[in-house]
């Protein structure tokens, strides 16, 4: 579950006010078909496959986490979207008193709570190096004619210069296709995204607000995957690109649902149906996911000692037997699921 593409999310969203014009008004939420639903009908094995994937994956079914340890004030693991829905901004009474409690408020980037996070993107190590192709054949070696087309007309509707998008590594590209251009143009406008409202709230709140990774934590991750699964991961979204609104509203029922183990499988699922090998998925969940997961445990470990507060990471990053649930369980906290 905590194979996501939530890293690339963040990323997108910070490079968003630098690729699109600001809009003069906030266009509307995303509006897509409930493809997991129709899936239910139309293809009753593939659901059930899915299903019970889903059902395989420990700690999928919450979003708010309470963590204790003997003596030390209780602290909360709570799941993000980076989505500026409005669905997603409406805590539920729980999350809200967990959030008013605590005194410091952990996000995956302290940057987040930022009103212009792209100016502390911009400033990342090395990200010029890391994010383009500075000599060779670029994306052109890597891509078939039909998909660096396709992805120049889906980077152009965010503003990039067709004889730019050559040059992107993969990773880079892949990140910018990470949102569909309908939640895109909501960022650009000024819409917040849930991390973003909740580390902006814990400073008008008066609460000190921490990263557990830095930017360069993130681009290094990113940039740091083999080339090949970089390639894999670009060309599979490529692949099932047509259908990423409708992607977006299955990630935000089921978020809604706290059912978070359904996410990956479903993901993996259009992607095999594209004709894609998953296999390299291992990788990407090792390489980056994995990684991270102990990263962010390690940096929460001292606030967690000193106990209330708010931890909020992607959902994504929280179940599994490598995800934040188990891995703070691991370090000695009774972990349980509040919500």
């Amino acid at each position: 579950m905590r194979r996501t593409f939530i890293a690339a999310w963040v990323f997108l969203l910070l490079l968003t006010p630098s690729l699109i014009h600001a809009q003069p008004a906030a266009p509307p939420a995303c509006q897509g078909r409930d493809l997991l639903g129709a899936l239910k009908s139309n293809d009753p094995k593939a659901f059930a496959d899915i299903r019970d994937a889903a059902d395989a994956i420990p700690n999928g079914r919450a979003l708010l986490w309470r963590i204790e340890r003997q003596g030390r004030p209780a602290s909360f693991l709570f799941g993000t979207i980076h989505s500026t829905d409005e669905r997603v901004h409406k805590f539920s009474p729980a999350v809200k008193s967990a959030f008013n409690a605590a005194n410091r408020v952990a996000l995956e980037l302290s940057e987040l709570a930022s009103d212009n996070p792209g100016e502390a993107m911009a400033k990342a190590k090395n990200i010029n190096k890391l994010a383009v192709y500075t000599s060779g054949a670029g994306l052109a070696g890597h891509l078939s004619k039909a998909e660096l087309e396709a992805l120049g007309r889906a980077l152009g509707t965010v503003g990039v210069p067709p004889n730019a998008v050559p040059a992107f590594r993969p990773w880079f590209a892949w990140a910018a296709l990470a949102m569909p251009t309908c939640e895109n143009r909501r960022g650009a406008a000024g819409l917040a995204f849930l991390d973003q409202r909740i580390g902006r709230d814990a400073l008008k709140a008066g609460k000190r607000v921490i990263g557990l990774e830095t930017i360069d934590d993130q681009v290094g991750a990113l940039a740091g995957l083999p080339e090949a699964t970089q390639v894999f991961l670009l060309r599979t979204t490529l692949a099932i690109m047509d259908s990423s609104v409708d992607q977006w509203e299955v990630l935000h029922r089921q978020y809604l649902a706290r059912d978070l183990g359904v996410i990956l499988p479903f993901t993996l699922h259009l992607i095999q149906r594209a004709g894609f090998d998953t296999s390299l998925f291992g990788r990407f969940e090792r390489d980056l996911i994995d990684r991270r997961n102990i990263t962010m445990r390690n940096a929460a470990l001292p606030l967690l000692q000193e106990g209330n507060a708010f931890i909020a990471v992607g959902a994504l990053h929280l179940p599994g037997k490598a995800g934040l649930v188990d891995l703070f369980r691991a370090a000695g906290y009774t972990v349980t699921a509040v919500e």
